[in-house]
C-alpha cells in the first residue's frame, strides 16, 4: 500500500510537470474562483473590523440631546453627575453661510465649536495633518490616513481664536485648501476666518450625503458667530448601553428643572456607524456575490476536471490493465486536483488579500472611514484554503468517478476522438442543418459534441454577463427612481432662502421677471419638535407649501393629503413613521419655537419622500399663516426653470439671485434639485462600483472558463486534428474551426445570459430598492446592457480561442496521432 501511494506520488508529480500548460490552466481555474470568494470575505472582513475599530475608538454616543437655546458650560458639566452617566461632550452648532471669495456663491456650513478640544470623551473628532496643495485636496482629504502619533496631527489643533478648521470629507464640498480663507455670513455681520488644518469626524455622514460642509471653530470665535458660548447639542455615554434609557430620561429631566427646552432626545446605537445602513446593503450584496462567485467556480473546475479526465482516458485503461482498481484510480486523480487546488489556492491568495483590501479602502474612503495598515485576513485565507482545496474536490467528484468506472476496452478506444461521441440529440438536430460552409458545419457540430461540458461553459459564462446586464439595469432602475420621486414630487429647479421675511406679491414676480424662470411658489420651511402619542419628543423638519402648488407631488403610501380647510392635519414620511411607530390617525403636538404655541396636529397621511425621508412633515400653508398670523409673507421661494440641466439651473440660479438682491431681497443661500439628487445617490454609487467590479470578475471566470474547454478540446481531440491534417486541412481551416468552435459556445452564452438577467435584474433591483428607500425601484431594464455584452463576449469568445486555435493549427500529422 505504501509503495502504490508513493507511486501515485510520483506520477501525480510527473503530470503537474510534465504537463506544465495544461496544471497552468486548471490552477488558474480554480484560482479565479478562489479569488471571486477571497477578494469579497477580505473586504468584508477588513471593512468590518476596521469600521468597529475606529467607530469605538472614538467613544460613540448612547444619547443626542438638542437644545435649541443652548445649555451653560456650567449645567453641562452637571449631567456628569447623573448616575450611570460615564461621559458628557457638548458641542456649540451654528448653521450659518460661507464662501471663499466674494466671486463665489453663498451655501450653507455647519460649523461646530468644542468646549476643549484636547479633552474630548465622547464623539471625539481628531485632527488631520494638513493639506496645502489645491490641486490634491478633494481627493486626498477623503483618503488620508488618520494620525497616529502627535508630530502627525494639525499643529494647530485645537483652532484658536479666529481660525477655522475644517472637517476633511468637506474641504471638497467647500473648494477650498488650507491656507484659503472661509467668509462666515452672522447677524452682526461677516467674519473671516483662515483655513488652519483639517479635522476628521466620524459621528455623522459625510459632506456629500449630508449636504452641508462642516467646520470647527474655538468657543470664543463661537461667540462672533451665534454671540453666545452656549451649546446646544449634548452627547452622553452610558456606563453600560442598557441604562441608556434611564440616562437620556434622567437629563432631560435635569435640563427642564434647570429651565431649558429639550426639543429632542435621540437613542444611539455606539456599535451602529452612521453609514450603517448602506453597508449593510453592501455587505448583502457582497454575500450575495461571494455565493455565485463560489457557484461559477465549481462550474469552472467541474468543467476543466471532466476534460482533464477525458484527456487521461488512455492512461486510466492502462493503469486499469495493470490491476489499478476504481479506488486507486481514484485517489490518485484525487491527488492531482488537490495539487491543482493547492496551486491554484497560492496563485489567488496573495492576490485577493491585496484586491480585498485595496476595495475595502476605497469604500472606507466614501464614508470617511480610514482603514489600518494592510495586513492578511485570516477569515478570508481560511476560506479561500476551504474553497481552494474543498470546492475542487467537491466539482470533481463526478467525472472522477466516472473516469475511475471506465473499462481498459472503451479507455483505449475513445481516447483522442474527441471527449464525447458527438451522437447526442443537438448534434443530430444540427447535422440537418444544410448550406452551411463545411469549416463551419464542423465548428458548429463540435460545440455541442460534449453536452455536460458545454452546459457547464454557458451557465458560468451566461451567469457572468447576466450580472453585468443585471448590474445595469439596477443602475438605470435607481436613476429613473430618483428620477420620478424626485423630479415627480419635486418640480422646482432651485429653493432659495432669504435673509429676512420678504413680501411674496414682490420677490415672486422678480424671480419670474428672468426669461427663463417658469413659476416661482412660497414656501415654508423649520426645524421644529414634534411630540408623539407616546411621549417621545423629536425634532422634525416642519415644511408647507401652496394648496395649488405645481412644484410638490405627494407619492402617499396611506392616508390623505392636506386641504386647505385643514387646521391640524399633518403629513409624515414612511420611513420615518415606520421606525418611531407612528400611525394614521394619532394626534401629535408641534412646537414651531419662539413664542408661537403649541399646536395639536392629527396624522391624516403618510408620504413616501427621498429628500426628507426621515424627518421632514407636511402641514397647510394657510393653517400656518393663520398660526403665524401673518399674510403675504415668506423666507423661502421654490422657482422653476424652462431649462432644467444641472449647468443651466447653475446660471439661471446665479442671475436669478442677483436680480433679487437688485431688487432689495438680499439671498441668504440657494440650494438646485441636481444638488439634492447627488446627496440622495451619494452613497448608492459606491454599491454600482462594486457591482461592476463583481460583474467584471463574474466575465473573466466566464472567459477563463471557455478558454479552458477550448484547450482541452485541443489536447483531447489530437487524433482528430491529425485526420483532418492528413486528408488536407490547412492551418488556417483549423484555426477557423476552433474560433468557431468558441464563437458559437460565446453567442448561446451571450442568449443565456439575456434570458437570466431579466429575473436577476428584477430580483437584485428589488433588494437595492428595498434596502436603500423600503420601496421596489422602477424597473428600467439596460437595453443597451445587451449591446455592451453582446459586444464584450465575442471579444471573450474570440480571446478565449486564439492560444488553443493556435496550438491545434501547429499540431503536425504526426504530433497529432502520437500524442499522449
Amino acid at each position: 500500500m505504501i509503495h502504490a501511494l508513493r507511486t501515485l506520488r510520483i506520477k501525480t508529480c510527473r503530470d503537474l510537470w510534465g504537463n506544465r500548460s495544461r496544471t497552468l490552466l486548471v490552477a488558474l481555474s480554480v484560482a479565479i474562483g478562489v479569488l471571486g470568494v477571497g477578494m469579497i470575505i477580505a473586504t468584508w472582513d477588513i471593512l468590518t473590523h476596521d469600521l468597529a475599530r475606529r467607530y469605538a475608538a472614538i467613544q460613540p454616543a448612547h444619547v443626542e440631546i438638542s437644545v435649541p437655546q443652548g445649555v451653560t458650560l456650567d449645567d453641562l458639566a452637571g449631567l456628569e453627575t447623573l448616575p450611570g452617566v460615564a461621559a458628557v461632550q457638548g458641542r456649540a452648532v451654528f448653521t450659518g453661510r460661507g464662501r471663499l471669495t466674494e466671486d463665489t456663491a453663498w451655501q450653507t456650513v455647519e460649523i461646530i465649536a468644542l468646549p476643549d478640544g484636547n479633552a474630548q470623551t465622547v464623539n471625539v473628532v481628531a485632527p488631520v495633518a494638513a493639506y496645502s496643495k489645491p490641486s490634491a485636496h478633494p481627493s486626498a482629504a477623503v483618503g488620508a490616513v488618520m494620525p497616529t502619533s502627535a508630530q502627525d496631527a494639525s499643529p494647530n489643533w485645537p483652532p484658536a481664536r479666529g481660525q477655522v478648521i475644517v472637517e476633511r470629507a468637506s474641504l471638497a464640498e467647500l473648494g477650498a485648501a488650507t491656507g484659503d480663507t472661509l467668509y462666515v455670513d452672522t447677524a452682526g455681520g461677516v467674519v473671516a476666518l483662515p483655513i488652519v488644518g483639517l479635522a476628521h469626524q466620524q459621528d455623522d455622514v459625510v459632506a456629500a450625503v449630508k449636504g452641508n460642509p462642516v467646520a470647527f471653530v474655538s468657543l470664543d470665535t463661537m461667540v462672533r458667530l451665534q454671540g453666545h458660548d452656549r451649546v446646544n447639542t449634548i452627547y452622553l455615554r452610558a456606563e453600560g448601553a442598557a441604562q441608556r434609557n434611564d440616562v437620556a430620561e434622567a437629563a432631560r429631566d435635569r435640563l427642564e428643572r434647570a429651565g431649558y427646552t429639550v426639543s429632542r432626545v435621540t437613542l444611539r446605537d455606539p456599535a451602529a456607524h452612521p453609514a450603517q445602513d448602506v453597508l449593510d446593503v453592501l455587505l448583502l450584496v457582497m454575500g450575495i456575490l461571494g455565493a455565485l462567485s463560489l457557484a461559477l467556480s465549481g462550474f469552472l473546475v467541474t468543467n476543466t476536471i471532466s476534460a482533464l479526465v477525458t484527456q487521461q482516458i488512455r492512461q486510466i485503461g492502462v493503469m486499469k490493465a495493470l490491476g489499478a482498481d476504481t479506488w486507486i484510480v481514484l485517489r490518485a486523480y484525487g491527488l492531482t486536483v488537490l495539487a491543482y487546488g493547492l496551486l491554484g489556492t497560492l496563485i489567488a491568495a496573495p492576490l485577493a488579500s491585496r484586491t480585498g483590501y485595496r476595495l475595502a479602502a476605497f469604500l472606507a474612503g466614501q464614508i470617511n472611514l480610514d482603514l489600518f495598515p494592510y495586513r492578511l485576513s485570516p477569515t478570508a485565507l481560511a476560506v479561500m484554503a476551504g474553497v481552494g482545496l474543498g470546492v475542487p474536490l467537491v466539482a470533481a467528484g463526478k467525472p472522477l468517478w466516472q473516469g475511475a468506472r471506465i473499462t481498459v476496452r472503451q479507455a483505449i478506444a475513445d481516447y483522442g476522438l474527441g471527449g464525447g461521441s458527438g451522437d447526442n440529440v443537438m448534434s443530430r438536430v444540427l447535422a440537418k442543418v444544410q448550406g452551411l460552409p463545411r469549416v463551419w458545419a464542423l465548428a458548429l457540430r463540435n460545440a455541442v459534441r460534449v453536452p455536460d461540458r458545454l452546459a457547464l461553459t454557458l451557465i458560468t459564462l451566461g451567469l457572468g454577463g447576466a450580472t453585468f446586464i443585471a448590474v445595469l439595469s439596477t443602475d438605470s432602475s435607481f436613476s429613473r427612481t430618483v428620477d420620478n420621486l424626485m423630479e415627480g414630487q419635486y418640480g422646482m429647479d432651485a429653493l432659495i432662502a432669504f435673509g429676512q421675511e420678504q413680501r411674496i406679491s414682490r420677490v415672486a414676480p422678480l424671480a419670474e421677471a428672468h426669461g427663463e424662470v417658469a413659476h416661482a411658489e412660497a414656501w415654508y420651511f423649520s426645524q421644529a419638535s414634534m411630540k408623539l402619542a407616546s411621549g417621545q419628543e423629536v425634532l422634525v423638519l416642519a415644511q408647507a407649501g401652496p394648496a395649488d402648488t405645481q412644484f410638490y407631488h405627494p407619492n402617499l403610501q396611506a392616508g390623505r393629503w392636506l386641504d386647505p380647510a385643514d387646521s391640524n392635519a399633518i403629513v409624515v414620511n414612511r420611513k420615518w413613521a415606520t421606525q418611531e411607530g407612528v400611525q394614521l390617525g394619532d394626534t401629535v403636538t408641534l412646537d414651531l419655537g419662539g413664542d408661537l404655541p403649541l399646536t395639536e396636529g392629527v396624522v391624516v397621511g403618510i408620504n413616501q419622500d427621498l429628500v426628507q425621508k426621515q424627518t421632514g412633515v407636511f402641514v397647510s400653508f394657510e393653517a400656518l399663516d393663520r398660526l403665524l398670523k401673518r399674510t403675504d409673507r415668506t423666507i423661502t421661494l421654490e422657482v422653476a426653470y424652462t431649462r432644467h440641466d444641472a449647468e443651466a439651473q447653475t446660471r439661471i440660479t446665479g442671475e436669478v439671485v442677483a436680480m433679487l438682491e437688485a431688487g432689495g431681497a438680499e439671498v441668504f443661500s440657494t440650494q438646485i434639485l441636481g444638488q439634492l439628487k447627488r446627496q440622495v445617490t451619494s452613497f448608492y454609487r459606491i454599491l454600482v462600483v462594486f457591482l461592476l467590479v463583481m460583474s467584471g470578475l463574474t466575465a473573466l471566470v466566464g472567459g477563463i472558463g471557455l478558454m479552458g474547454m477550448m484547450s482541452i478540446n485541443v489536447l483531447e481531440r489530437s487524433k482528430e486534428i491529425g485526420v483532418m491534417r492528413a486528408i488536407g486541412a490547412d492551418a488556417r481551416a483549423i484555426v477557423t474551426i476552433f474560433w468557431g468552435e468558441s464563437v458559437v459556445v460565446a453567442l448561446l452564452s451571450f442568449i443565456l445570459a439575456v434570458l437570466l438577467s431579466v429575473p436577476l435584474a428584477h430580483l437584485l433591483t428589488r433588494a437595492v430598492g428595498m434596502a436603500f428607500i423600503q420601496t421596489p425601484l422602477d424597473f428600467a431594464y439596460a437595453i443597451a446592457g445587451i449591446g455592451y455584452w453582446l459586444a464584450l463576449v465575442l471579444v471573450i469568445g474570440t480571446a478565449a480561442s486564439i492560444l488553443p486555435a493556435l496550438n491545434a493549427a501547429g499540431l503536425s500529422v504526426r504530433e497529432s496521432l502520437s500524442y499522449e
